[in-house]
């Protein structure tokens, strides 16, 4: 049995008698690590004749997995510029398969080949406090503008302040404040959204109530508002800092009657979709803060105590925060909390030298911010254009 490094060095020489042999040795019983360098050595041969030969036949094979797939499709991508056979398979396997993958790897290639640099509008140099409803406010802030987003919407019909009719009501509104934030975000970049489920109050002992798996509903508005899942961390709170739901319970030992006690919420990752791997956004910072003496976390489990405060039911803890602009924005960044609340994001990005944007819709919390972090720009009833050249915000 050969080695994906005898298989890699055969595929560096190219010519006919490496070929063939690598064609011979693909039709024997080898692991898929084995095959998938085999299609890529192949698909660097000069014969191209023989090459698409081989891809042809093997990309519509019902026997070959997906993986093989991936690698033939990224054949017929190199050299579909100069063959047009490659080119026309490249579509067939496009149309064939109707696959995602594939049409992000057609995607990424396309990109790389016009050479697009990614859009970023002029700098915002100041902070500011958008007062109104998110998705009209943002309206003035340019696209492609900020960096890292990061909130926690409010939860549907579990507080004051948030009181809808529906929650197919509540799920649209999410979801316009969710596309005006992918508008200002940069391509590429990174929408942070904390979450957990809720659950309605019951209108008597009689009536059940509901328990709404909102992270689950937030994925599907999410990537139809023009982003794209990377991944899910869990807030892990103290159990003594939770609403007991176990006491019942405990108490009778009836099955059915069982209910956990919440411990955990979800930070929920996702970026703005894009054509081009993070390194593109990355080599904009040549100068940073590497974070070499700092401890990291290496797990998607962060362990972080909730926040209390009289004048907001549910905030922010500022170590959650903190976290959160460490490992998803640079010194420097314009940062944004489309749900403000008591401005917490704020207060922390101020600390850690980034541009936070903060809107929300509520006055008291609007007051509240005003009063405990003065500096922001207040552009409530001000014009967009004149404003912002008065103060020169960007």
């Amino acid at each position: 049995m050969y080695s994906v490094e005898q298989i890699k060095a055969m595929g560096k020489e190219h010519n006919e008698s490496n070929l063939l042999k690598l064609i011979e040795i693909f039709k024997l019983p080898n692991p898929i690590e084995i095959r998938r360098e085999i299609v890529s050595s192949i698909g660097r041969q000069d014969n191209n004749d023989k090459v698409y030969i081989f891809m042809k036949y093997e990309a519509f094979n019902s026997e070959n997995p997906m993986e093989l797939i991936y690698q033939i499709f990224r054949t017929c991508l190199y050299k579909s510029k100069d063959d047009k056979r490659f080119s026309d398979l490249r579509q067939a396997i496009i149309n064939y398969y109707h696959n995602e993958n594939i049409k992000k790897m057609n995607d990424f290639y396309d990109f790389r080949q016009q050479r697009k640099n990614i859009k970023i509008s002029d700098k915002i140099n100041h902070p500011m406090l958008l007062a109104g409803d998110t998705s009209e406010t943002l309206n003035i802030i340019p696209e492609n503008s900020i960096q890292l987003a990061f909130t926690s919407p409010p939860y549907y019909n579990a507080r004051e302040y948030s009181d809808y009719k529906s929650y197919a009501e509540y799920l649209e509104k999410m979801k316009d404040v969710f596309i005006a934030c992918n508008r200002v975000i940069e391509e590429g970049r990174f929408f942070i959204v904390n979450v957990s489920p809720v659950i309605t109050k019951r209108a008597g002992r009689e009536f059940e109530s509901i328990r709404y798996p909102i992270h689950y509903d937030f994925h599907k508005i999410l990537i139809e508002a023009g982003f794209y899942f990377i991944d899910e961390i869990i807030w892990i709170k103290p159990e003594p800092s939770v609403p007991d739901r176990v006491s019942g319970y405990k108490q009778t030992r009836k099955p059915l009657s069982y209910k956990p006690n919440c411990i955990t919420e979800s930070i929920m990752v996702y970026r703005k979709n894009c054509n081009f791997l993070l390194d593109k956004n990355m080599k904009n910072y040549i100068n940073y803060d590497k974070h070499e003496n700092e401890e990291i976390d290496t797990s998607n489990c962060w362990f972080i105590a909730p926040k209390y405060d009289k004048n907001h039911p549910a905030v922010f803890p500022e170590e959650l925060c903190r976290r959160v602009l460490k490992y998803y924005s640079f010194e420097g960044d314009t940062v944004l909390d489309p749900f403000a609340g008591s401005g917490t994001l704020g207060r922390v990005a101020r600390k850690m030298n980034r541009i936070p944007i903060m809107c929300e819709i509520n006055e008291n919390y609007i007051e509240l911010i005003e009063r405990e972090e003065p500096g922001y720009y207040d552009l409530r009833g001000r014009s967009h254009k004149k404003y912002s050249q008065q103060i020169n915000l960007w």
